[in-house]
């Protein structure tokens, strides 16, 4: 069954509504773009607080707990030599009840004072609980902004533009490939753009350039070693598979999710290569592909290198690995390298 899309932030909208309307009393920013979230929250603070006064009005809580007597006198506080104050509440986790009082806090979200706003800023990784009362009274309180990845012709803009600031050039193409390389995170790319502008000998960044100095994304060393599966090359996926498994900050639980999405969307792939379709019947079985060239014409390019019914065993191979990883107890790198193994012999 193909996943519902994610419906997506218009970041400016939003900005331009702030401008035109003012700071809201709460708001709740939350999502995986964590570059948009935090470029938000420096509008918000911009607009809350006069020069000079950020040391009297401006009130910053750190999670997970929260202390709700605290935050009461933060935003009860009235603002000095200023019209507003701004009560920043950072990785609180809402989720866990028992670290505050839920009723207080909807109280609290009930009567918040002209001159306050209150931000919740949640990291990328965490999701409030939308069922639970308290997230629901943040809800109705103020404004819930989900930042979710810039992609497509917005993202390779927005590189374009990050290039012309360090006075190079790239075309849409290098910037598809440089995005494929190095990931859609903006807080990831920014360093690597400023490093393959540095590597750049002309104005323009080349293709070359990318490959001389990037740090690949997780994803795609995950593409490379189901490429080279494909191709037959095993011992460049057993070295692949072995720094997928150096890499302490991406568990084997997530590179187990990787890893099937990617045989997943290959599949996808090759299914609309033997119908003769293209990008859309893609993205019709793998929504969040929508409005991503730069991940779909590699895809079609790579499921050539399997036949349909192997694509198919990998998908399958790839959920029992990852339900004896959830829920057999096994040993994680050990299970990874048994599905290699499974995924090098069948080659069918």
């Amino acid at each position: 069954m193909a996943r519902q899309e994610k419906k997506k932030l218009d970041y400016g909208a939003e900005i331009k509504k702030l401008r035109q309307e003012g700071p809201g009393r709460v708001y709740i920013l939350r999502g995986e773009e964590d570059y948009l979230r935090d470029s938000f929250l420096a509008e918000l603070k911009k607009l809350c607080l006069d020069e000079g006064t950020e040391a009297f009005n401006y009130h910053r809580l750190q999670g997970p707990g929260l202390d709700m007597a605290r935050l009461s006198q933060s935003v009860e506080a009235m603002p000095f030599m200023g019209e507003h104050t701004l009560v920043e509440v950072r990785d609180f986790d809402v989720n866990r009840t028992s670290g505050y009082d839920p009723e207080a806090l909807k109280a609290l979200l009930a009567d918040v004072p002209e001159w306050a706003t209150m931000a919740f800023v949640f990291a990328p990784d965490y999701a409030p609980d939308m069922r639970l009362g308290a997230v629901k009274a943040m809800k109705k309180a103020g404004t819930d902004l989900e930042f979710t990845r810039a992609e497509g012709a917005a993202l390779v803009r927005w590189v374009t533009r990050r290039a012309e600031d360090l006075d190079k050039t790239i075309d849409p193409p290098t910037a598809s490939y440089l995005i494929w390389v190095c990931g859609e995170r903006m807080n990831s790319l920014i360093p690597e753009i400023t490093k393959i502008a540095g590597h750049a000998a002309g104005r323009a960044i080349m293709r070359a350039d990318i490959d001389a100095v990037a740090k690949k994304a997780p994803e795609t060393t995950i593409f490379d070693l189901t490429d080279a599966l494909g191709e037959g090359r095993y011992d460049k996926a057993a070295g692949l598979m072995a720094d997928l498994l150096a890499d302490k900050d991406e568990p084997p639980q997530k590179q187990i999710a990787m890893i099937s999405e990617q045989f997943r969307r290959l599949y996808a792939a090759r299914l609309a290569a033997d119908c003769g379709k293209g990008e859309a019947y893609i993205t019709a079985c793998v929504p969040e592909l929508t409005g991503r060239p730069y991940f779909i014409q590699p895809l079609q390019r790579a499921c050539r290198k399997y036949s349909t019914d192997r694509l198919a065993r990998a998908v399958s191979l790839c959920a029992g690995c990852d339900y004896a990883m959830k829920d057999t107890g096994g040993e994680p790198e050990a299970l990874l390298r048994e599905l290699l193994l499974q995924l090098a012999l069948d080659r069918s």
